[in-house]
């Protein structure tokens, strides 16, 4: 009798530990969303190892100095041409210690955007399970460059987040829907403060309620409301934003010109010639976009949109600008970098939802011949999906995690050579050598398009070479006159009479001043 009521203990324990059956049924429910985080999760260990990009250690760079050594420029001792969020996200891994805390950051940002994407596209009305798939396919594909921490990666989930606040309050009225309107214009505007061009959230808000309004779905005087509402949120990030850059000496003008006016100077630069390597990544990117399906998926959203004579709900038409706002982003980004496709994640996903919904009414859709864009749509989504599946892993398998970078070549020998109190400074771009070489730039630009918009005859940096201020080492991976930089040739005789070169192999220089003297480390192989 004894064991008999042991055992109906042991059956209760077990009972009251395993799940309610409500429980059970959400996790049944859900079973897409917890298939994609898993798969996400998995995708973003296979990646962890990938080599860091110039873009990931120079922002990684620049946070930390800002961390830790502040300065009085809108980010410390460097400049870089982008909104503040992003920095400070960056901030945020420099706070761990070990840039390897920006890829498990940004895999938070990603996991966080697959659960934002299946709640918005069930709250649009659409299939959340194909949205999130496509989300997922997204964030471990290289071929859109989501391998590296970049701001696309941390924009996508704040636009995802004004999209669903948008949903939520066009399904309100009176005080609730203006303030899931002004939390919608907030976290829009935090969109464009990671990414300067992610005006998807704000877009997608407009468009839905001016098609609102003109399908008489909802008084003017109400889209009106809600707009306004929209833009106190857009003013209250604004000033956040501003404040900030009140506390430091760049002040507002320092601000307006990293995140607006820049790029409508570097526009103009890179127009005016010394594209270089620009052509290459025009037709890498368009390959990229046939690779990883997404044209495909575009052409077929697009074959759609004809045969149905563009009729479709205000939803649809919200979600149709939103994509067509991302592709021209695209486009008129100008340097035509692959991570440029991970814009078209809030987009398509949203779109592949609303095309693939379940409708209850089967039969009757059938009758109605509603079905045919379901059919359309499917195998374009599938291949997307497919391909993600696919290239990640062969993408992982060709790279050799044990074999060093150039840029850790490099930097290993100047970090090697180097004594307490050196700087260094890497010329034109290859921020990752830079950070591999452990040291501080006393030169404010790590990229090479704010050299050539802000310094472009290099008179900051010739003056800075004759100043005491002087870096001990330069590492040139370009020429001194890259881009028609300084036509007049002022820096070469600065660095001819204060530096020597102590390596000059697989395309690299690497210059010490005369003044200093240091036991150089082994040469670096190539």
């Amino acid at each position: 009798m004894g064991s008999t009521v042991d055992g109906r203990r042991v059956t209760t324990a077990i009972r009251e530990d395993s799940p309610s059956p409500s429980a059970r049924a959400f996790l049944r429910r859900h079973w897409p969303l917890w298939l994609a985080l898993a798969l996400v999760l998995v995708g973003r260990i296979a990646l962890y190892d990938w080599a860091f990009s110039p873009d990931e250690s120079g922002f990684y760079l620049v946070a930390d100095d800002l961390l830790h050594h502040g300065g009085d420029g809108l980010y410390g001792h460097y400049w870089v041409d982008r909104p503040p969020l992003l920095i400070w996200l960056f901030m945020i891994a420099a706070g761990f210690g070990d840039i390897a805390a920006v890829r498990w950051l940004v895999a938070v940002f990603y996991l966080l955007f697959l659960v934002l994407t299946y709640v918005t596209s069930r709250r649009l009305g659409g299939s959340g399970g194909w949205a999130v798939a496509i989300a997922a396919a997204f964030a471990i594909t290289p071929e859109v460059g989501a391998q590296v921490a970049n701001g696309e990666a941390f924009s996508i989930p704040f636009v995802m987040a004004s999209i669903l606040c948008a949903a939520i309050a066009a399904g309100h009225t009176g005080r609730r829907a203006l303030v899931w309107s002004t939390a919608a214009g907030f976290l829009g505007l935090l969109a464009m403060t990671a990414k300067q061009n992610f005006v998807d959230g704000l877009v997608f808000a407009f468009v839905l309620l001016v098609a609102n309004g003109l399908r008489g779905e909802r008084t003017w005087p109400d889209v009106v409301r809600r707009l306004v509402a929209g833009a106190a949120g857009i003013v209250a990030a604004c000033a956040i934003m501003v404040a900030y850059a009140l506390t430091t000496g760049a002040g507002v003008a320092g601000l307006w010109l990293a995140s607006v006016s820049f790029r409508g100077d570097a526009s103009r630069v890179i127009r005016a010639g010394y594209r270089t390597g620009i052509e290459s990544r025009e037709d890498a990117i368009i390959a990229s976009a046939w690779v990883s399906g997404i044209i495909p998926l575009l052409l077929v959203l697009l074959v759609v949109a004809l045969l149905a004579r563009f009729r479709g709900s205000s939803i649809s038409w919200a979600v149709a600008v939103v994509i067509g706002v991302e592709i021209l982003c695209i486009v008129v980004g100008g340097n035509y970098w692959s991570h440029y496709l991970l814009g078209l994640a809030p987009g398509l996903a949203l779109a592949a939802g609303l095309a693939l919904r379940q409708d209850p009414a089967r039969r009757r859709a059938v009758r109605s011949g509603r079905t045919w864009a379901h059919w359309l749509v499917l195998p374009a989504a599938a291949y997307l999906i497919c391909s993600a599946l696919v290239s990640m892993p062969l993408a992982v398998a060709e790279q050799d995690s044990s074999a060093s970078t150039r840029s850790e070549r490099i930097g290993g020998f100047v970090a090697d050579s180097a004594e307490p109190g050196d700087t260094a400074t890497t010329l034109f771009g290859r921020a990752d050598a830079q950070f591999q070489t452990g040291l501080r730039s006393p030169y404010q630009h790590l990229w090479s398009l704010p050299v050539r918009v802000l310094d472009p005859d290099l008179k900051e940096l010739t003056a800075l070479l004759e100043s005491e201020q002087a870096p001990t080492w330069i590492v040139q991976v370009f020429s001194f006159h890259e881009w028609g930089l300084d036509p007049e040739g002022r820096i070469d005789p600065v660095v001819a009479r204060r530096y020597d070169i102590v390596y000059d192999a697989c395309g690299t220089r690497i210059y010490k001043l005369k003044s200093a003297e240091r036991d150089l480390a082994p040469a670096p192989a190539c």
